[in-house]
Protein backbone atom coordinates (compact mmCIF):
# COMPACT_ATOMS: atom_id res chain seq x y z
CA UNK A 1 0.00 0.00 0.00
CA UNK A 2 1.51 3.53 -1.30
CA UNK A 3 1.74 6.08 1.50
CA UNK A 4 -0.64 8.36 0.51
CA UNK A 5 -3.57 5.73 -0.03
CA UNK A 6 -1.98 4.77 4.15
CA UNK A 7 -2.64 8.11 5.02
CA UNK A 8 -5.95 8.49 3.18
CA UNK A 9 -7.04 5.14 5.00
CA UNK A 10 -6.33 6.57 8.18
CA UNK A 11 -9.10 7.94 10.67
CA UNK A 12 -8.95 11.32 11.40
CA UNK A 13 -8.31 11.52 14.78
CA UNK A 14 -6.33 8.57 16.22
CA UNK A 15 -7.54 6.73 19.40
CA UNK A 16 -5.78 8.36 22.51
CA UNK A 17 -2.70 5.68 23.22
CA UNK A 18 -2.68 3.85 26.91
CA UNK A 19 -1.31 5.98 29.48
CA UNK A 20 1.70 4.42 30.59
CA UNK A 21 2.24 3.49 34.25
CA UNK A 22 2.90 5.99 36.85
CA UNK A 23 6.17 6.05 38.41
CA UNK A 24 4.86 4.88 41.85
CA UNK A 25 3.62 1.76 39.84
CA UNK A 26 7.00 1.42 37.88
CA UNK A 27 9.22 1.67 41.15
CA UNK A 28 6.66 -1.06 42.73
CA UNK A 29 7.24 -3.11 39.74
CA UNK A 30 11.34 -2.86 39.70
CA UNK A 31 11.18 -3.50 43.93
CA UNK A 32 8.68 -6.84 43.06
CA UNK A 33 10.95 -8.10 40.17
CA UNK A 34 13.61 -9.73 42.43
CA UNK A 35 11.67 -10.50 45.31
CA UNK A 36 9.86 -12.44 42.75
CA UNK A 37 12.82 -13.87 41.11
CA UNK A 38 14.17 -15.15 44.62
CA UNK A 39 10.96 -16.71 45.53
CA UNK A 40 11.15 -18.46 42.17
CA UNK A 41 14.67 -19.59 42.36
CA UNK A 42 13.67 -20.76 45.85
CA UNK A 43 11.11 -22.79 45.11
CA UNK A 44 13.00 -24.55 41.80
CA UNK A 45 15.52 -25.89 44.28
CA UNK A 46 13.56 -26.90 46.43
CA UNK A 47 11.68 -29.44 44.28
CA UNK A 48 13.05 -32.77 45.79
CA UNK A 49 11.54 -32.12 48.97
CA UNK A 50 8.54 -32.03 47.95
CA UNK A 51 8.54 -33.91 44.32
CA UNK A 52 8.10 -37.92 43.37
CA UNK A 53 10.93 -39.50 42.55
CA UNK A 54 9.01 -39.36 39.27
CA UNK A 55 8.35 -35.71 39.36
CA UNK A 56 12.07 -35.03 39.86
CA UNK A 57 12.98 -36.76 36.86
CA UNK A 58 10.25 -35.25 35.09
CA UNK A 59 11.90 -31.68 36.38
CA UNK A 60 14.80 -32.59 34.65
CA UNK A 61 13.48 -33.30 31.20
CA UNK A 62 11.65 -30.03 31.75
CA UNK A 63 14.90 -28.23 32.34
CA UNK A 64 16.95 -29.29 29.91
CA UNK A 65 14.35 -28.11 27.53
CA UNK A 66 13.93 -24.91 29.11
CA UNK A 67 17.86 -24.28 29.08
CA UNK A 68 17.91 -25.41 25.16
CA UNK A 69 15.27 -23.38 24.65
CA UNK A 70 16.55 -20.42 26.08
CA UNK A 71 20.31 -20.96 24.66
CA UNK A 72 18.98 -20.87 21.26
CA UNK A 73 16.45 -17.82 21.94
CA UNK A 74 19.85 -15.90 22.16
CA UNK A 75 20.84 -16.19 18.36
CA UNK A 76 17.59 -17.02 17.23
CA UNK A 77 15.51 -14.91 19.05
CA UNK A 78 17.61 -11.68 19.54
CA UNK A 79 19.92 -12.54 16.29
CA UNK A 80 17.54 -13.33 14.10
CA UNK A 81 19.82 -16.36 13.10
CA UNK A 82 17.34 -18.79 12.55
CA UNK A 83 19.67 -22.21 13.26
CA UNK A 84 18.09 -25.48 12.44
CA UNK A 85 21.12 -27.31 13.39
CA UNK A 86 21.46 -26.58 16.82
CA UNK A 87 21.01 -30.65 17.93
CA UNK A 88 24.65 -30.51 16.47
CA UNK A 89 25.70 -29.23 19.98
CA UNK A 90 23.07 -31.38 21.86
CA UNK A 91 25.05 -34.19 20.65
CA UNK A 92 29.01 -32.84 20.73
CA UNK A 93 27.94 -31.63 24.14
CA UNK A 94 26.65 -35.38 25.36
CA UNK A 95 29.74 -37.20 23.80
CA UNK A 96 32.43 -34.72 25.15
CA UNK A 97 31.18 -35.46 28.26
CA UNK A 98 30.72 -38.96 27.96
CA UNK A 99 34.13 -39.62 26.38
CA UNK A 100 36.06 -37.31 28.52
CA UNK A 101 34.36 -39.64 31.91
CA UNK A 102 35.21 -42.73 29.57
CA UNK A 103 38.78 -42.00 28.62
CA UNK A 104 40.04 -39.66 31.74
CA UNK A 105 39.96 -39.61 35.34
CA UNK A 106 38.51 -35.80 35.68
CA UNK A 107 35.90 -35.63 37.65
CA UNK A 108 32.18 -34.75 36.33
CA UNK A 109 32.31 -30.81 36.95
CA UNK A 110 35.04 -30.76 34.45
CA UNK A 111 33.66 -33.33 32.11
CA UNK A 112 30.66 -31.08 31.77
CA UNK A 113 32.67 -28.20 31.51
CA UNK A 114 34.51 -29.77 28.52
CA UNK A 115 31.41 -30.06 26.92
CA UNK A 116 30.62 -26.66 26.68
CA UNK A 117 34.26 -25.52 25.96
CA UNK A 118 34.13 -28.26 22.85
CA UNK A 119 30.62 -26.47 21.80
CA UNK A 120 31.27 -22.98 22.44
CA UNK A 121 35.01 -23.83 19.92
CA UNK A 122 32.47 -26.18 17.68
CA UNK A 123 29.99 -22.86 17.24
CA UNK A 124 33.18 -20.49 16.92
CA UNK A 125 34.80 -22.10 13.75
CA UNK A 126 31.09 -23.06 12.07
CA UNK A 127 30.24 -19.49 12.51
CA UNK A 128 32.98 -18.51 10.11
CA UNK A 129 31.43 -20.35 6.59
CA UNK A 130 27.93 -20.12 7.90
CA UNK A 131 27.46 -16.09 9.32
CA UNK A 132 28.19 -15.33 5.50
CA UNK A 133 25.04 -16.39 4.48
CA UNK A 134 21.54 -15.28 4.68
CA UNK A 135 18.04 -16.13 5.64
CA UNK A 136 17.06 -19.62 4.69
CA UNK A 137 21.29 -20.17 3.28
CA UNK A 138 21.90 -19.88 7.14
CA UNK A 139 19.29 -22.55 8.07
CA UNK A 140 19.59 -24.81 5.59
CA UNK A 141 23.64 -24.26 6.26
CA UNK A 142 23.12 -25.29 9.63
CA UNK A 143 21.46 -28.29 8.76
CA UNK A 144 24.16 -29.35 6.47
CA UNK A 145 26.88 -29.00 9.37
CA UNK A 146 24.60 -30.92 11.86
CA UNK A 147 24.44 -33.82 9.53
CA UNK A 148 28.00 -33.92 8.31
CA UNK A 149 29.33 -33.96 12.07
CA UNK A 150 26.27 -36.98 12.23
CA UNK A 151 27.90 -39.04 9.80
CA UNK A 152 31.77 -38.28 11.20
CA UNK A 153 30.49 -39.73 13.86
CA UNK A 154 28.75 -42.49 12.76
CA UNK A 155 31.97 -43.69 10.87
CA UNK A 156 34.39 -42.89 14.16
CA UNK A 157 35.84 -45.30 15.59
CA UNK A 158 36.85 -43.34 18.68
CA UNK A 159 32.90 -42.69 20.26
CA UNK A 160 32.14 -46.02 18.97
CA UNK A 161 30.21 -45.30 15.81
CA UNK A 162 26.75 -46.41 15.78
CA UNK A 163 26.87 -48.25 18.70
CA UNK A 164 27.89 -45.14 20.48
CA UNK A 165 29.31 -44.44 23.97
CA UNK A 166 27.52 -45.68 27.21
CA UNK A 167 28.16 -43.38 30.67
CA UNK A 168 30.83 -45.03 33.06
CA UNK A 169 29.74 -45.76 36.78
CA UNK A 170 31.28 -42.30 38.36
CA UNK A 171 28.61 -40.62 35.61
CA UNK A 172 25.76 -42.38 37.27
CA UNK A 173 24.39 -39.78 39.13
CA UNK A 174 21.49 -39.97 41.07
CA UNK A 175 18.43 -37.85 40.47
CA UNK A 176 18.35 -35.64 42.71
CA UNK A 177 22.02 -34.59 41.94
CA UNK A 178 20.63 -34.09 38.18
CA UNK A 179 17.83 -32.30 39.02
CA UNK A 180 19.69 -29.46 41.02
CA UNK A 181 22.85 -29.26 38.20
CA UNK A 182 19.97 -28.66 35.70
CA UNK A 183 17.52 -26.61 37.58
CA UNK A 184 21.76 -24.55 38.34
CA UNK A 185 21.87 -24.99 34.77
CA UNK A 186 18.57 -22.93 33.75
CA UNK A 187 19.05 -20.03 36.22
CA UNK A 188 23.23 -19.52 34.55
CA UNK A 189 21.02 -19.47 31.09
CA UNK A 190 18.17 -17.45 31.62
CA UNK A 191 21.14 -15.12 33.98
CA UNK A 192 23.40 -15.02 30.87
CA UNK A 193 20.67 -14.33 28.18
CA UNK A 194 19.39 -11.49 30.31
CA UNK A 195 22.28 -9.68 31.24
CA UNK A 196 23.23 -10.04 27.40
CA UNK A 197 20.42 -8.06 25.85
CA UNK A 198 20.12 -6.10 28.22
CA UNK A 199 24.02 -4.82 27.99
CA UNK A 200 25.37 -2.59 25.01
CA UNK A 201 26.08 -6.19 22.82
CA UNK A 202 22.52 -6.56 22.66
CA UNK A 203 21.82 -3.84 21.45
CA UNK A 204 24.24 -4.08 18.78
CA UNK A 205 22.75 -7.63 18.54
CA UNK A 206 19.09 -6.69 17.78
CA UNK A 207 20.16 -3.94 15.92
CA UNK A 208 22.06 -6.06 13.38
CA UNK A 209 18.87 -8.87 13.81
CA UNK A 210 16.57 -5.43 12.66
CA UNK A 211 19.14 -3.94 9.94
CA UNK A 212 22.71 -4.84 9.39
CA UNK A 213 23.60 -2.70 7.39
CA UNK A 214 21.92 0.54 9.19
CA UNK A 215 23.86 -1.05 12.07
CA UNK A 216 26.95 -1.44 9.88
CA UNK A 217 26.83 2.75 8.82
CA UNK A 218 26.77 3.20 12.91
CA UNK A 219 30.06 1.40 13.30
CA UNK A 220 28.58 -2.18 14.34
CA UNK A 221 30.30 -5.17 13.25
CA UNK A 222 27.47 -7.64 12.65
CA UNK A 223 29.85 -10.51 11.64
CA UNK A 224 31.49 -10.08 14.92
CA UNK A 225 28.75 -9.75 17.03
CA UNK A 226 26.46 -12.62 15.77
CA UNK A 227 30.03 -14.89 16.29
CA UNK A 228 30.15 -13.91 19.55
CA UNK A 229 25.81 -14.93 19.88
CA UNK A 230 26.58 -18.31 18.39
CA UNK A 231 29.67 -19.10 20.51
CA UNK A 232 27.50 -18.26 23.59
CA UNK A 233 24.94 -19.98 22.80
CA UNK A 234 26.48 -22.98 21.13
CA UNK A 235 28.45 -23.31 24.55
CA UNK A 236 24.95 -23.02 26.46
CA UNK A 237 23.66 -25.71 24.56
CA UNK A 238 26.63 -28.00 25.14
CA UNK A 239 25.77 -27.93 28.86
CA UNK A 240 22.05 -29.07 28.51
CA UNK A 241 23.54 -31.83 25.87
CA UNK A 242 25.40 -33.17 28.86
CA UNK A 243 22.97 -32.71 31.25
CA UNK A 244 20.76 -35.17 28.52
CA UNK A 245 23.69 -37.40 28.84
CA UNK A 246 23.70 -37.85 32.87
CA UNK A 247 19.66 -38.79 32.24
CA UNK A 248 20.12 -41.27 29.18
CA UNK A 249 23.17 -42.99 30.14
CA UNK A 250 23.95 -44.24 26.61
CA UNK A 251 24.22 -42.00 22.89
CA UNK A 252 24.27 -43.11 19.72
CA UNK A 253 24.41 -40.76 16.83
CA UNK A 254 21.40 -41.02 15.49
CA UNK A 255 19.56 -40.06 18.39
CA UNK A 256 22.16 -37.61 19.75
CA UNK A 257 21.77 -35.67 17.09
CA UNK A 258 18.36 -35.59 15.41
CA UNK A 259 17.11 -32.61 14.34
CA UNK A 260 14.55 -32.79 16.56
CA UNK A 261 16.29 -31.06 19.09
CA UNK A 262 16.40 -27.80 17.12
CA UNK A 263 12.79 -28.08 16.19
CA UNK A 264 11.47 -28.10 20.06
CA UNK A 265 13.93 -25.56 20.64
CA UNK A 266 12.11 -22.96 18.44
CA UNK A 267 8.88 -24.50 18.86
CA UNK A 268 9.04 -23.13 22.88
CA UNK A 269 10.19 -19.92 21.81
CA UNK A 270 7.52 -19.13 19.28
CA UNK A 271 4.55 -20.39 21.33
CA UNK A 272 6.31 -18.84 24.81
CA UNK A 273 7.52 -15.61 22.58
CA UNK A 274 10.11 -14.68 20.54
CA UNK A 275 13.21 -12.53 21.77
CA UNK A 276 11.77 -12.13 25.35
CA UNK A 277 13.37 -13.87 28.51
CA UNK A 278 10.65 -15.51 29.54
CA UNK A 279 9.02 -16.72 26.85
CA UNK A 280 11.08 -19.88 26.20
CA UNK A 281 10.37 -20.70 30.04
CA UNK A 282 7.10 -20.49 29.23
CA UNK A 283 7.26 -22.45 26.14
CA UNK A 284 8.72 -25.43 27.12
CA UNK A 285 6.49 -25.99 29.77
CA UNK A 286 3.26 -25.74 27.82
CA UNK A 287 5.36 -27.66 24.80
CA UNK A 288 6.19 -30.43 28.44
CA UNK A 289 2.75 -30.44 29.36
CA UNK A 290 0.93 -30.90 26.20
CA UNK A 291 3.56 -34.12 25.83
CA UNK A 292 2.67 -35.54 29.13
CA UNK A 293 -0.81 -35.50 28.39
CA UNK A 294 -0.75 -37.46 25.29
CA UNK A 295 1.85 -39.58 26.43
CA UNK A 296 -0.02 -42.59 25.40
CA UNK A 297 -0.34 -41.45 21.97
CA UNK A 298 2.79 -41.44 19.31
CA UNK A 299 0.76 -39.35 16.86
CA UNK A 300 -1.09 -36.57 18.83
CA UNK A 301 1.37 -34.48 20.24
CA UNK A 302 3.16 -33.56 16.75
CA UNK A 303 -0.19 -32.79 15.17
CA UNK A 304 -1.61 -30.83 18.85
CA UNK A 305 2.01 -29.09 19.02
CA UNK A 306 1.74 -27.75 15.41
CA UNK A 307 -2.20 -27.04 15.78
CA UNK A 308 -1.11 -24.70 19.08
CA UNK A 309 1.74 -23.14 17.14
CA UNK A 310 -0.32 -22.20 14.27
CA UNK A 311 -3.18 -20.71 16.69
CA UNK A 312 0.13 -18.44 18.58
CA UNK A 313 1.46 -17.32 15.10
CA UNK A 314 -2.33 -16.22 13.76
CA UNK A 315 -3.48 -14.68 17.31
CA UNK A 316 -0.52 -13.83 19.76
CA UNK A 317 2.21 -13.69 17.09
CA UNK A 318 4.06 -12.22 20.66
CA UNK A 319 3.70 -15.61 21.89
CA UNK A 320 2.14 -16.09 25.65
CA UNK A 321 4.50 -13.93 27.17
CA UNK A 322 3.61 -11.19 24.61
CA UNK A 323 -0.18 -12.27 25.40
CA UNK A 324 -0.02 -11.36 28.73
CA UNK A 325 2.20 -8.39 29.21
CA UNK A 326 -0.96 -6.68 26.21
CA UNK A 327 -3.43 -7.80 28.13
CA UNK A 328 -1.67 -6.50 31.17
CA UNK A 329 -1.39 -2.87 29.22
CA UNK A 330 -5.03 -3.05 28.15
CA UNK A 331 -5.90 -3.41 32.02
CA UNK A 332 -3.51 -0.99 33.04
CA UNK A 333 -5.18 1.78 30.42
CA UNK A 334 -8.95 0.40 31.08
CA UNK A 335 -8.10 1.44 35.22
CA UNK A 336 -6.26 4.87 34.27
CA UNK A 337 -9.56 5.31 32.15
CA UNK A 338 -12.22 4.99 34.91
CA UNK A 339 -10.15 6.71 36.86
Amino acid sequence: MSAGKLTAAMPETAPDPAPAASPRTRSLARRAAPVACVVLVVVLFSGPQWLSENGVTLAITLFTLMALAQAWNLIGGYGGQFSIGHGLFVGVGGYATTVVLVRTGLPVALAVLAAGVVCAALGAISAVPLLRLRGVYFSVGTIGVLLAVQAWFINWGFVGQTTGVIMPAKGTLPFVTQYYMTAGLVVVTTGVVWWLVRSRFGLRLMAVRDDEFAAAELGVNGFRVKLVALTVSACLVGLAGAMNAFQQLSLEPYSAFSISWAINMILACVIGGLATVPGPLIGAAVMFELQQLLQGSSDLPPIIEGVVLLVIIRFAPGGIWGLARGALTRLRGWKAARA
